[in-house]
């Protein structure tokens, strides 16, 4: 994941300026997730800030924020979209595989467009801590660059396939990703509500629930 954050460590400003590609499915994870006053947000590959943005807004009352990145260029510019949205958010520049925080040290946790990027093994251990740092009944906001079920799935992987090999160099990433569902549920968590988005590119969005203990 080293050449992953280089990379977008390089491109921070471009990414910037295509968060609001990815804004619609922001809204709808935070909609979604119906966060609380007072509880506690960690946003894992935070980026630019554009999904704990969209939770403060959300609920503007809400407790700590915590936005975690290796870029440290990407946490620099988030700065921006969590003005005047959240009196004191905390930046954490760390591996999404091993973030140094406390076990059960909060109620809402964010992965907004990383997993698909990553091999499998490690998609599972950023979702792994994801569930160590949820509090019992805490819940956890996924969103990826998704593949919908049925034809219109299969349709739409082939034409990113396309995309993607003649693509002016080439595509970031695995491409759409498929049984987001089920990796959430080989660790424990409970799909509370799932939505597929469409836009320049199909996002998927899971809000799963930690068990109460």
């Amino acid at each position: 994941m080293d050449d992953l954050a280089a990379f977008f460590d390089d491109r921070a400003r471009a990414y910037d300026r295509q968060l609001w590609l990815e804004a619609p499915a922001l809204r709808t994870a935070a909609r979604l997730a119906a966060p609380a006053p007072g509880e506690r947000v960690v946003d894992i590959a935070a980026g630019t800030g554009g999904m704990a943005a969209a939770v403060a807004r959300r609920q503007p009352r809400i407790g700590s924020v915590v936005l975690v990145d290796a870029a440290p260029r990407m946490l620099a510019r988030a700065g921006r979209h969590l003005r005047g949205v959240h009196r004191s958010p905390q930046w954490l520049i760390a591996d999404a595989r091993d973030i140094p925080l406390p076990t059960a040290s909060a109620d809402l946790v964010s992965i907004a467009y990383l997993l698909h990027l990553l091999d499998p093994g490690d998609a599972s251990t950023v979702v792994g801590e994801a569930v160590r740092l949820l509090a019992p009944g805490g819940r956890l906001i996924v969103v990826v660059h998704g593949c919908p079920p049925g034809r219109v799935g299969a349709m739409y992987r082939r034409c990113w396939s396309l995309y993607a090999r003649f693509a002016p160099g080439g595509a970031v990433g695995r491409g759409p990703m498929s049984g987001l569902a089920g990796l959430l549920e080989t660790h424990g968590l409970r799909i509370a509500a799932r939505r597929w988005i469409p836009g320049a590119y199909v996002s998927e969005v899971v809000i799963a629930r930690a068990s109460v203990g």
